[in-house]
């Protein structure tokens, strides 16, 4: 029997009930409330808007006006008090003011009144006749303003049209300085159009009045109101635009009020909607929220009832219910598989033991009517791995969870184990698929392959460049599969592979649009099949990178990168090559030496991109004019190397076609080369050796062809030289020499001999320092054996530093002697050490360092320091003769003698060379040219040294023609420091 439905339920229905009708008048009121202020906020903002459309299409209106009035001031700016009349009156500015009134749609006539009143004239056809009356005191107070500034008059009647209107008026100066009044006549009716322009709101009232003054216009029109003042008056703090509630300003009733003020600040425009339009369309709103609320309470009346019949229904239902449960959790308890009914909202139905037995954690979680995701979220922290379909327990147990929708929109969850089931299927594909990771880790083509060549499986590795193109190769032979020269390799190694077991190492070339692919095969026998029934295992591995990367290295190691041209090493091996063929054919070959003339030029100049790009150029006409089997090399920078071979077993005919070659070389580097937008002539210097089945190692014939190249770029370049055996020896003296040079600055063989300078008395009042190299083996050397090689080499920067400070040591002795003091030393210095950056800063620390006074050192320069960079040589000098250094022009008038430079140059002396003084006595002309320089130093204030001396013919010349000094073998040899003081000992003694 069913029990009756509880009355706390009944209670529950009803009180929900009384809550929903409870909410639906707040609401209803809230919203009331709302839709009121909101009524009131948009008349506002409408208010706001029509006040500041209306303040925008006035001030234009005004701005006009203004404008107009102010233009009749700069048209009239050049009148007069007395002519003013006269000039308005003329028919042209009569006509100008008309039509410039008629276009303003404003103003209807444009009048000119003195300040006594009086019309001088105006833009009516009645002219200075048009009768204007102007409100009492708007002239008075327009004259009063200070500066010219429009002024607005209160509304009065026009005479004319009997209408309402406003004056606008401004003070014109004339050029007099008098005044003029410019007054306009505007209809309030029009100023009304302009303020009602656009509107359309409901009960919309709108005023142009003064602050706090009276009324000027209106919409609607209200001329009982004009010129009168309205209560309360807009002040400064109302006409800030903001929306006030007050009193309309013309029906007087309660408002949403704005105020702004026009560019006249005096001037206000006020807008106002009465409430009751205001609130007009809120009162229908308000009769249809109360309706509606009205609707929902009955309804929610309805609704209660209904349920209350309902619940009691289903209070009947649910015990059938529980009985039908009870039935139901013995069937599911028999289960095998764990059990879970959701309802359509995710909440428990119903369990069996083995759901709790799979999840045990979730025990005190399962209640009737509890959510399940926390029976998930426990689950989340439980288990191994989570899926939508799989679960991982900890013990490692797999269980499969399978959910399927009820009727209702519930769940039926069913968990089953399926644990064994599961690993036997992972043991499965995971050796399925490490096969498949293996095969797609091999970048080779895989075939199973039958001793007839036919393919049974197949596999293509991801990358490209596959041998087989065909898209499915299984069930064809080997020859529709590959190229013919592939497929027969591959039969080959097939059969190798039946007879051995295995093949490998064999090698095809396929070639495709995109070029050449190589392959490499691997074959093997399986261990089933026999027969004509064998199966292989075929490996076909795309090698072309490693071929082509063999074929790089070969080029890198005996190419050159720039050019393309056999580098040294390849030239060494051809070299060789032609020398065993020599042997063979007793023929005779040649190598041709070449080196660019003045490359480094080009290079400082333009750049080593310039200069590669001539290399290169080089290298393409080397080999367009040489023929078949010869050999264009680059040893690197701009040297080169051409072999010649096959040349003729006569040696001379095999020189004549060596100098064939080589001229033919020269002509061709002759021409000019187009280097970017350079135009380049470039000559070249090219040593030549010819051999034949010699003995000679290859790097000796290189070493001889350079030294031939040598002796052709010293000759001046763009020549040919054959190699002799003397260059060989002058070469290998000349390094022997330069090695010995070394070792003498490093072991100090040098040492310094002193020539004395004698007065034309015969008293020694300096000396000139001249070096001599000790050599341990060949003994004393003279400056003759070494000095040019030092020249060359740059050593004689150091040689002559070492002079120097020798020198300096020297004059510092002397300086602590009475009878020495006086004297002074002269030293040689070369171009080349001369032009080196810091010889000024070295010159000076050698001075500091030894002590020497710098009066008594003379510096003795040639003339061919004046062949370049004069201006930085003349500062030299200057900066050295500031600290009382003497400088001295040696072997003056036999070199690059330029008398223009002779007053620039600190001089102190000048040196008359040995061959003028030798052809005293032989040579008129010469000693004519003596004077003339003995003249030329006497005007300049320049002290004369005639060196080379060895006669007494000579001696008496220079004497007769006033040389100061003289320096020669007739006084003294070249002799050692102790010598030379004791022919100082010895003078001074005579």
């Amino acid at each position: 029997m069913n029990k009756p439905l509880p009355r706390r339920i009944t209670a529950f229905v009803y009180g929900v009930a009384a809550l929903f009708l409870g909410a639906v008048l707040s609401i209803a009121a809230l919203t009331m409330w709302q839709t009121y202020q909101k009524a009131i906020a948009e008349s506002e903002v409408e208010a706001k808007r029509f006040v500041g459309a209306s303040e925008a299409a006035l001030n234009r209106s005004l701005l006009a006006v203004d404008m107009l009035l102010a233009g009749m001031g700069q048209f009239l700016r050049k009148s007069t008090e007395a002519n003013v009349a006269a000039d308005i009156a003329q028919p042209e500015t009569a006509q100008l003011v008309e039509t410039i009134v008629r276009q303003s749609l404003l103003v209807r006539y444009l009048a000119f009144l003195k300040p006594d009143g009086a019309v001088v004239g105006s833009s009516d056809r009645r002219g200075a006749g048009l009768a204007v009356q102007l409100p009492d005191g708007f002239l008075k107070e327009l004259l009063n303003r200070p500066g010219s500034l429009l002024a607005i008059s209160a509304p009065s009647v026009s005479l004319a049209t009997s209408q309402q209107v406003l004056y606008f008026g401004r003070v014109l100066r004339l050029a007099d300085g008098s005044r003029l009044v410019a007054v306009a006549e505007v209809q309030v009716s029009m100023l009304t159009t302009i303020l009602a322009q656009g509107a359309s709101i409901k009960g919309l009232e709108v005023t142009l009045e003064r602050e706090a003054g009276p009324l000027l216009a209106s919409m609607p029109p209200r001329d009982d109101l004009a010129g009168r003042s309205i209560s309360p008056a807009v002040t400064d703090q109302i006409s800030d635009g903001s929306p006030r509630r007050m009193l309309a300003r013309l029906s007087g009733t309660p408002a949403i009020v704005v105020a702004r003020p026009t560019l006249q600040r005096n001037l206000l425009i006020v807008a106002g909607i009465p409430l009751t339009f205001a609130l007009e369309d809120w009162r229908r709103e308000r009769d249809l929220i109360l309706g509606t609320a009205l609707a929902f309470t009955l309804m929610i009346l309805a609704v209660s009832y209904f349920a209350h019949l309902q619940l009691r229904r289903q209070w009947r239902a649910r015990g059938d219910l529980l009985r039908s449960k009870a039935t139901l959790d013995q069937a599911l308890e028999s289960m095998v598989d764990g059990f879970v009914l959701l309802d359509p909202d995710g909440r428990i139905v119903t369990w069996n033991r083995r759901f709790v037995d799979y999840f045990p954690w979730t025990e005190t979680l399962l209640l009737p009517r509890a959510t399940f995701q926390e029976i998930d979220d426990q689950n989340v922290r439980h288990l191994q791995a989570q899926n939508e379909q799989e679960l991982v327990l900890p013990n490692g147990q797999v269980i499969l969870a399978v959910k399927s929708p009820t009727p209702d929109g519930g769940l039926v969850c069913v968990y089953r184990d399926v644990t064994e089931k599961r690993r036997h299927l992972a043991d499965i594909l995971e050796g399925k698929a490490q096969l498949q990771a293996t095969l797609d880790a091999l970048p080779d083509v895989l075939l199973e392959a039958g001793i007839d060549g036919r393919c049974y499986h197949f596999h293509s590795p991801r990358r490209p460049r596959s041998s087989i193109k065909v898209r499915e190769p299984v069930g064809k032979l080997m020859s529709e599969l590959l190229p013919a020269n592939a497929a027969a390799e591959v039969m080959v190694a097939l059969r190798d592979a039946f007879e051995f077991g295995f093949s490998s190492g064999r090698q095809f070339e396929s070639r495709g649009p995109k070029g050449a692919l190589w392959f490499e095969i691997s074959v093997s026998r399986k261990l089933i099949g026999e027969g004509i029934d064998a199966r292989f295992i075929v490996i076909l591995r795309n090698i072309t990178d490693s071929k082509l990367a063999a074929r790089e290295i070969e080029h890198l190691a005996f190419y050159d990168i720039l050019t393309g041209l056999p580098n040294r090493r390849l030239l060494l091996h051809r070299l060789q090559a032609s020398i065993d063929s020599n042997t063979r054919r007793s023929r005779h070959g040649a190598l041709l030496f070449l080196d660019l003339d003045d490359f480094k030029t080009l290079n400082d100049a333009l750049g080593h991109t310039i200069g590669d790009e001539l290399l290169k150029q080089v290298a393409v006409r080397l080999q367009g004019c040489l023929g078949e089997g010869s050999t264009v090399a680059r040893l690197g920078g701009d040297e080169f190397v051409v072999l010649l071979e096959n040349l003729s077993e006569d040696p001379a005919v095999a020189a004549m076609q060596t100098n064939a070659s080589g001229e033919a070389i020269l002509t061709a580097l002759n021409q000019s080369f187009q280097l970017d937008n350079h135009q380049y002539h470039s000559t070249c210097s090219i040593g030549a050796v010819v051999f034949n089945a010699t003995h000679q190692s290859l790097e000796d014939l290189l070493k001889q062809a350079d030294i031939a190249m040598y002796y052709a770029k010293s000759a001046g370049g763009d020549a040919l030289r054959f190699f002799e055996v003397a260059m060989q020896t002058a070469i290998t003296a000349r390094a022997t020499l330069e090695s010995e040079l070394h070792a003498a600055l490093e072991g100090q063989q040098f040492l310094l001999h002193y020539q004395s300078q004698v007065t034309s008395e015969g008293h020694i009042v300096a000396a000139e320092v001249l070096i001599r190299w000790q050599h341990p083996v060949k003994g004393l050397v003279n400056p003759g054996g070494f000095i040019e090689l030092a020249e060359e080499t740059g050593l004689i920067v150091p040689i002559g530093m070492w002079v120097l400070e020798t020198a300096c040591v020297q004059l510092e002795r002397w300086s602590h002697d009475p009878r020495r003091r006086h004297l002074q030393l002269a030293v040689n210095v070369s171009a080349r050490q001369f032009r080196t950056d810091d010889f000024a800063d070295r010159v000076c620390e050698v001075i500091r360092r030894t002590g020497a006074d710098p009066t008594r050192l003379k510096l003795e320069l040639t003339e061919s320091l004046l062949q370049d960079k004069v201006t930085e040589t003349i500062g030299k000098m200057q900066l050295l003769a500031a600290m009382g250094i003497h400088f001295s022009m040696d072997d003056f008038g036999t070199g690059y003698s330029s008398l223009s430079y002779m007053t620039q140059l600190p001089l102190n002396q000048i040196k008359v060379d040995k061959f003028f003084v030798q052809n005293i006595g032989v040579d008129p002309k010469v000693e004519l040219i003596i004077q003339a320089i003995i003249g030329m130093a006497r005007n300049l204030d320049l002290q004369i040294v005639a060196e080379g001396v060895e006669t007494h013919q000579q001696f008496e010349f220079l004497q007769a023609h006033g040389a100061m000094l003289c320096q020669g073998y007739l006084f003294s040899r070249p002799v050692p420091i102790e010598q030379f003081e004791a022919q100082l000992d010895l003078a001074m003694a005579d």
